[in-house]
């Protein structure tokens, strides 16, 4: 089958598929590009179900790209706590301001604006003007490849550079023959519903599995080859719960790097095979601490895109924070941007409900 052949077809049947078996999502509820953008930012490398709640609490919260620009980053990193990779909510903030200081009230159709934005990738342009703006500009997400590396049957991996630019070249050819807001989005859609990865994919379902060559040469569960490896470094930690009136122990994290912006109670990840007791030695060394009386309280996991960390929670009692820190009530903890896995740590070691455990600690004297 020649390309045009094959572009037509595809078009038309991903069309004819999506109308009928779209999944109704929030953010598609209309094609406005602020909420457009909002939703790419959060399913990237997050899942659908799990995107819904805080899609709800963000829409809420900042209606509008005008309301986010003026919001503290506190606010922002708050409404985002839990959903992780925290640059991307620091990245909207940063867009949306941007183009509140171009004079705009949203998202322009204007490409080249859009990719000037911190944050908005390829991808993410493609989505916004495809979605929003019905124009033929394609979104290659891990989906799409792994639809189009079945469908084109791709023996070299199509998150490289010639891959990616040649599964874009067919997303955009598709595109020009119907409208890209729907085509786009059935791209997205078969990829996570029926072209999904490896044996679990659904064959009988897809609506261009006549065109696929995959299917036809029996590859599917081998495609997309992938030559990267993802090693998982995995390391031991202390933290350190330390009670003083009227609460707890939190600081701030600097600026750029991990967690940026964000508080945190004082936690030290450890060198390759360090002990948990001796990143605790380093800890209390750092926070200048002088023989405090300790009680180890938990261990939780904190995962990240490429380490995992085992981590130890000690506690103690002071009568003051140390250097660099401060002290927070219970309420005020219980509203800081604070990642989530230190967080759950937190109330955790302090009982359910935090709140009330703060309340009960006595003074030191």
């Amino acid at each position: 089958m020649n390309a045009e052949k094959f572009h037509l077809e595809a078009a038309e049947a991903l069309t004819a598929w999506y109308n009928s078996h779209k999944r109704v999502l929030p953010w598609r509820l209309d094609r406005d590009p602020y909420r457009i953008l909002v939703s790419e930012a959060m399913l990237q490398q997050t899942q659908v179900e799990r995107v819904k709640s805080f899609y709800a609490r963000w829409m809420e919260r900042f209606p509008t790209l005008t309301s986010l620009a003026s919001a503290s980053q506190d606010d922002v990193l708050a409404c985002w706590q839990g959903l992780g990779y925290y640059s991307r909510a620091r990245s909207l903030r940063k867009a949306a301001q941007l183009v509140r200081d171009a004079g705009l009230t949203t998202l322009p159709a204007d490409p080249e604006f859009l990719r000037s934005l911190p944050g908005l990738g390829p991808y993410t342009v493609g989505a916004v003007c495809s979605i929003a703006f019905d124009m033929p500009v394609p979104a290659v997400d891990g989906n799409v490849r792994r639809v189009f590396s079945r469908l084109l049957d791709l023996s070299e991996d199509p998150a490289k550079a010639k891959g990616t630019a040649l599964i874009a070249a067919h997303a955009a050819a598709i595109l020009k023959l119907g409208s890209p807001h729907v085509l786009t989005q059935a791209f997205m859609e078969l990829g996570a519903t029926v072209c999904t990865p490896g044996a679990t994919c659904k064959c009988a379902q897809c609506p261009v599995g006549r065109l696929c060559a995959a299917k036809t040469a029996g590859t599917q569960a081998q495609r997309p080859v992938s030559t990267r490896r993802n090693v998982i470094e995995r390391r031991r930690g202390a933290a350190l719960l330390i009670l003083v009136p009227p609460g707890c122990v939190v600081r701030r994290r600097p600026a750029g790097g991990l967690w940026s912006g964000f508080y945190e109670i004082p936690w030290l990840r450890g060198e390759a095979d360090e002990s948990a007791e001796s990143c605790l030695s380093r800890l209390t060394a750092e926070l200048q601490l002088s023989d405090p009386c300790l009680d180890l309280e938990l261990e939780e996991t904190l995962k990240f895109t490429r380490w995992q960390v085992r981590l130890h929670l000690w506690s103690c009692r002071m009568p003051q924070p140390p250097a660099g820190c401060d002290a927070v009530s219970a309420d005020k903890l219980t509203g800081l941007p604070m990642p989530a896995g230190l967080k759950r740590l937190v109330q955790k070691a302090l009982g359910q409900p935090a709140r009330k455990q703060l309340e009960l600690f006595p003074p030191v004297r």
